[in-house]
């Protein structure tokens, strides 16, 4: 049986990878659109992220691995995708694909509005789909996860969710140092960055709740929400509570430098994540100097050596690994339907947290009806790359308009 507990699969670097004496593992791809073919082109060269990062592309650069199928519905997403990719079959019905193809990987690469009625329908479908790579958020209601997540474990399908930091090298590194105890006993994680809390939140609470032995079980929040469309996606802050007194402190506000950073502290040291793992210090407890009287019994903390990772790969291709790894070894993934079902939930019980006056909520929430409308959702219901082009801007015309909107 699948574990789904928290840290199952621990090894932070991928396996050695042996040679696979078996067919490549055939992947279909579902939504074509930013995500799944053309983000890549959004990334400049000055920015540090590892490439490749769309799911084509990452699927792409895995051996193990070879596209059969993509589908969107929009003839516009199809057609870009067979001009800049050639390869695999192309459907405007993604339930045609599956049973055309048999896929052994699925990337669910839709807005997350569709995204849980496609989950259980590829899990309850008999399409042969051994893992399922899905867009985060998991789904917009709680429910819908609920269901997805049962569904697959019922059909013994992986479901791991694209909340990219739990995939990165550096990410994962530092989770190596808490548990080989290199920072003494966890007492909190403090994540900030500025984004609505289901939309890209989901990358930000995921980000904390990697570096927590289990599950969050109640929290205090704020939250901006917009009165006449509560369900809409919101920025917001929180302290939550973990078992053993461990705390979780959690901004997605503006932060001015501190943008998209992660403090780990332990009874014996730190560790700081900034700049979005572009710079990480590790800070542990050093002997105290003779004669300085505010060292005396403690000792003192002195920023050391950080062991970056060796890996060198993308987030997106550390995912393929791991799910082709979970397929084989029945564990979970580094970020597996749990993990981003806790997220939306932790989410949304900050807003429910908000409507009570900043009282406690208790996790897991009852009810399970509750949702939050993802911000790509509220933007629009036409695929983002088909709004740039009806609108006339390139790749980088969009990014800046991105950026000028969050300012």
């Amino acid at each position: 049986m699948r574990r789904s507990g928290k840290h199952s699969n621990p090894k932070t670097e991928p396996k050695v990878r042996r040679k696979r004496n078996v067919a490549k593992l055939k992947v279909a791809v579902i939504g074509l659109g930013r995500i799944a073919s053309t983000i890549d082109d959004e990334i400049g060269k000055y920015q540090g992220n590892l490439l490749p990062y769309a799911h084509i592309a990452c699927h792409m650069a895995v051996p193990d691995v070879e596209v059969v199928g993509m589908s969107d519905p929009w003839e516009e997403q199809r057609e870009a995708a067979r001009q800049r990719w050639n390869v695999g079959e192309l459907y405007a019905d993604y339930r045609q694909m599956l049973e055309e193809t048999r896929p052994d990987i699925v990337s669910v690469c839709t807005s997350a509005k569709p995204r849980g009625e496609i989950l259980s329908a590829i899990a309850n479908g008999n399409y042969g789909v051994k893992a399922i790579f899905a867009e985060k958020p998991i789904t917009l209601s709680l429910a819908e996860a609920d269901e997805a997540i049962e569904s697959c474990a019922k059909a013994g399908i992986v479901l791991g969710v694209n909340c990219t930091r739990r995939w990165i090298g550096n990410y994962r590194q530092a989770l190596a140092l808490v548990q080989d105890g290199a920072i003494g006993d966890l007492l909190y994680v403090r994540s900030q960055a500025q984004c609505g809390l289901s939309h890209n939140g989901s990358h930000l609470i995921t980000t904390l709740t990697m570096y927590m032995p289990e599950r969050a079980t109640s929290l205090v929040g704020e939250a901006e929400i917009d009165p006449d469309q509560p369900d809409n996606d919101f920025p917001g802050s929180a302290v939550i509570s973990f078992p053993g007194k461990v705390r979780g402190y959690l901004r997605a506000f503006p932060n001015g430098p501190a943008e998209f950073s992660t403090d780990i502290v332990g009874s014996d040291g730190a560790i700081r994540i900034l700049h979005d793992a572009r710079e990480i210090e590790l800070w542990t407890r050093q002997p105290g100097i003779d004669n300085y009287e505010n060292q005396k019994g403690q000792g003192a903390f002195g920023r050391r050596f950080f062991p970056t990772s060796q890996n060198g790969r993308s987030g997106g291709v550390n995912a393929i690994y791991n799910l082709i790894d979970c397929i084989e070894s029945g564990e979970d993934p580094h970020c597996s339907g749990h993990d981003a079902r806790e997220a939306l939930e932790i989410a949304i019980a900050i807003r429910e947290s908000e409507h009570q006056h900043n009282q406690t909520v208790k996790l897991p929430i009852d009810d399970r009806n509750l949702k939050i409308i993802s911000n790509e959702v509220v933007r629009s219901e036409l695929p983002r790359a088909i709004l740039r082009q009806r609108e006339g801007m390139t790749p980088a015309d969009w990014k800046k308009w991105q950026d000028r909107k969050r300012s």
